[in-house]
């Protein structure tokens, strides 16, 4: 990797892990702005993710935060030494564990959307036990005052 590079490579890596954690820019920037305690706006997140623009190391350090960036292996590749065979190996591997992740955010995208609506038929349940205890509460609160004006009357 030429270090020339690096700005072009960042650009790259922030616009991954955004996209990833499905955020728009202008939602990075305003993230980037709470943690900064400065207007960052979305034209930043632009030119960054572009490469067109040199970040500094306090918005470096606030984008590794926010979009949990491992900014080492950037900064200090590790040389490739390994003969083609190795490499392709390796590619391999690579592309059977990204596989696998992809099959697991499946299964756990599909297992998200069942606990969402397990969790809306909870809640519509409870929501009705709610209004349930509020009328017997109030039909509580009728009966134990009946009673009391009786008892007042017959104690006169």
């Amino acid at each position: 990797m030429n270090i020339g590079d690096v700005e072009q490579d960042f650009g790259a890596l922030v616009r991954q892990a955004r996209e990833s954690r499905q955020m728009t820019q202008a939602e990075l920037a305003q993230q980037l702005s709470q943690l900064l305690n400065r207007e960052v706006r979305p034209l930043v997140v632009t030119r960054i993710e572009s490469g067109k623009r040199p970040t500094p190391l306090d918005e470096l350090a606030a984008l590794a935060r926010l979009l949990n960036l491992e900014l080492d292996p950037l900064l200090n590749p590790a040389p490739v030494r390994s003969s083609s065979d190795e490499l392709v190996h390796r590619i391999e591997q690579v592309r059977g564990e990204i596989n696998e992740m992809h099959q697991n955010e499946v299964r756990l995208m599909a297992e998200y959307a069942s606990v969402q609506q397990q969790l809306r038929a909870v809640r519509t349940r409870k929501d009705e036990l709610e209004r349930e205890l509020q009328a017997l509460e109030r039909e509580a609160r009728k009966e134990s005052g009946g009673e009391q004006e009786h008892q007042e009357e017959a104690e006169r």
